[in-house]
């Protein structure tokens, strides 16, 4: 079974654009049933990101914690992966970069899909924002397949 690891910008992307809770609600059911077989996971500092907040998506999110992987912690060899994540971007990139990219969830995402030979999927395009350390580049230099929401969605085959 395929493995495919979101982070919080899919889910933010999602509800702010194409597949809105009232414009596609049949992806959020798909969704949910995703989340409950294990086929999408999200780590749990990925999932704190959204709950933190108050909005829809926060509430949908909240309500699904217990669910499948939605919610999942990071043990031992996830804080070794994440260690290695760590390492790279501190040896490739400027301070306030690695700064800034090691105090959110996106490593954490990329350190789970490494634990489990598993997918990272992210909408963030290496193209915008040159400042910022993007989730592609990091998993390119470290043998990691990622992919967006739209080729995730059609791998496992979902209908909306």
């Amino acid at each position: 079974m395929a493995i495919y690891w979101i982070d919080a910008g899919v889910l933010i992307t999602a509800k702010n654009g194409h597949y809105g809770f009232d414009l596609v609600p049949k992806f959020w059911l798909w969704l949910h049933g995703a989340v409950e077989v294990g086929n999408i996971r999200m780590p749990k500092i990925a999932f704190e990101e959204i709950t933190d907040g108050n909005d829809e998506l926060a509430r949908w999110c909240k309500t699904r914690k217990t669910i499948g992987y939605f919610c999942v912690k990071s043990g031992k060899p996830i804080q070794e992966h994440y260690g290695t994540i760590a390492d790279y971007v501190n040896q490739t990139y400027k301070p306030h970069q690695v700064a800034e990219f090691l105090k959110g969830a996106d490593g954490w995402v990329i350190a789970h899909a490494l634990e489990t030979q598993g997918f990272v999927v992210t909408e963030e395009n290496v193209k915008h924002n040159k400042s910022k350390i993007k989730i592609p580049l990091v998993c390119k230099a470290l043998s990691v397949s990622w992919k967006s929401t739209v080729d995730m969605c059609k791998e496992l085959g979902a209908k909306f």
